[in-house]
């Protein structure tokens, strides 16, 4: 791990809780919708006479458009300000739940929630980088990684308990408006607690415009084939996107080697612990599908289950997320975050293979194990951000922090495409969950072979 230098603007911020609660609250405010928006799709579908098959696009291209545009949104916040970026993304946010909010059309709705992708796709990497360059010292770098943790998944509950009230008693628009004034609050706030950025010395390094078009598209096109093949199938219609995604995605490795400031810079991508650190959260993430979108499934059909009801059963499962995190900085400091994520992974693992043989089994019994599982998600995420952004040059910590969340999204993506066809093709539900299983039970050793031991404990 390299040493910290300690900016006379980062050791003002570092003790403040007030500067903490500004990242957990903005990256709260940004994920909120990703998941309420859901449970108004029938009403949006019933005002703009939209058919069912393309109301999934009201959550689709909010999806993508965070997935293919983090990796370019954690090069802007290292060459343009972590802070600048964040009160822009806000904003920007802000503006896309507004045009959603008054949309008189569905097209103008879908234009609403591809800036709130957008802008959320920009928020995420400045406000990781800012939580390791602002609190470079433990315990207050494991805490603050904590409180965003938990701020993630508190939105993502928030969201699915609040958006059915909000649906039901003022309606979906409000979903979208009655965050606009607090998003505004959330800019001023960070203009109020955020340091300044840094003036940087000498000339600015140019942004890779060619780089950023290459890994846009590439992940674009990536994550929209693998979604098109978990509903249509291996058909051409769903392989094109795949195969332009891998080819943009094969020139931009090309093209980064001969670019003279590349978008993505070599050294971050050599680092052991960033690799150790993408390839376990890519597992966990094949896994969260595994739960979430195969267990939906599991809980309909094997227990007779509405979808509103197995939304119930698997809401402890984010509630144990939670609780989880907030002793996980306290473990990392104590154990090394090396280790406890290897243990978490091992339970999160463990815990799938129990829910995949359980699964037609009683479902008080199922709950206890969904919960035991949630209950490695905490540890997960805190141990693994702590040592990814952490790890990587001050200046690289946008991009690092990019890369580290792309790899949810990639690989969430391709778990669900590949879940979801084997389910069609006639294989039970419990079969996916072992192949989940073993996936995680794989990235215990390679966190442990791959993750360096010597910046454990500091």
């Amino acid at each position: 791990m390299r040493p910290q230098s300690i900016t006379p603007a980062t050791r003002r911020a570092a003790p403040g809780w007030p500067t903490a609660l500004v990242l957990a609250g903005a990256m709260f405010l940004v994920l909120f919708d990703s998941l309420a928006v859901a449970t108004a799709l029938p009403r949006i579908g019933a005002e703009f006479a939209v058919p069912a098959g393309r109301l999934q696009w009201v959550v689709t291209l909010y999806s993508l458009s965070i997935g293919g545009f983090l990796v370019l949104g954690g090069r802007v916040c290292d060459v343009w300000g972590r802070r600048r970026v964040i009160v822009a993304s806000i904003a920007l946010t802000a503006v896309g739940l507004l045009l959603s909010g008054v949309a008189q059309t569905f097209a103008v709705l879908l234009a609403g929630r591809v800036l709130q992708g957008v802008g959320a796709a920009f928020a995420i990497p400045a406000m990781l980088a800012s939580a390791a360059t602002l609190f470079p010292e433990e315990p207050w770098r494991s805490r603050v990684f904590a409180v965003v943790a938990v701020a993630a998944n508190t939105a993502g509950m928030a969201g699915a308990v609040c958006g059915g009230l909000i649906t039901s008693y003022l309606g979906w628009r409000w979903l979208f408006l009655i965050v606009v004034p607090v998003a505004v609050l959330a800019v001023l706030t960070a203009l109020l607690w955020l340091p300044a950025d840094e003036p940087r010395s000498g000339r600015r390094e140019p942004l890779d415009v060619t780089g950023a078009v290459l890994v846009t598209g590439g992940l674009l096109a990536l994550i929209h084939g693998a979604s098109q093949i978990g509903e249509h199938g291996w058909r051409p219609v769903a392989l094109l996107p795949v195969v332009v995604g891998l080819l943009m995605l094969a020139a931009l490795t090309r093209w980064e080697s001969r670019v003279a400031h590349p978008l993505i810079k070599p050294a971050v991508v050599r680092s052991r612990r960033l690799v150790a650190s993408c390839l376990a959260f890519g597992a966990h993430s094949a896994a969260y599908a595994a739960v979430v979108v195969v267990g939906s499934l599991q809980l309909q059909d094997a227990h007779g289950l509405s979808a509103a009801q197995a939304g119930i059963v698997l809401a402890p499962v984010l509630l144990a997320a939670i609780i989880s995190a907030a002793p996980a900085a306290r473990l990392a400091r104590r154990y090394g975050s090396r280790r406890m994520v290897a243990a978490a992974l091992a339970l999160c693992a463990i815990a799938l293979a129990l829910v995949a043989v359980s699964g037609r089994s009683s479902l008080p019994l199922l709950v206890v194990f969904l919960i035991a599982w949630g209950l490695s998600a905490g540890p997960i995420y805190v141990g693994l951000t702590r040592e990814c952004i952490g790890d990587a040059a001050p200046e690289d910590r946008g991009m690092a922090s990019a890369l580290f969340e792309s790899t949810s999204h990639v690989g969430g993506a391709i778990a669900v495409a590949v879940y979801l066809t084997m389910v069609g093709a006639g294989a039970d539900y419990s079969t996916t969950q072992l192949i989940a299983a073993a996936v995680v039970g794989v990235a215990v050793f390679t966190t442990l072979y791959l993750m360096p031991s010597g910046g454990d404990q500091r």
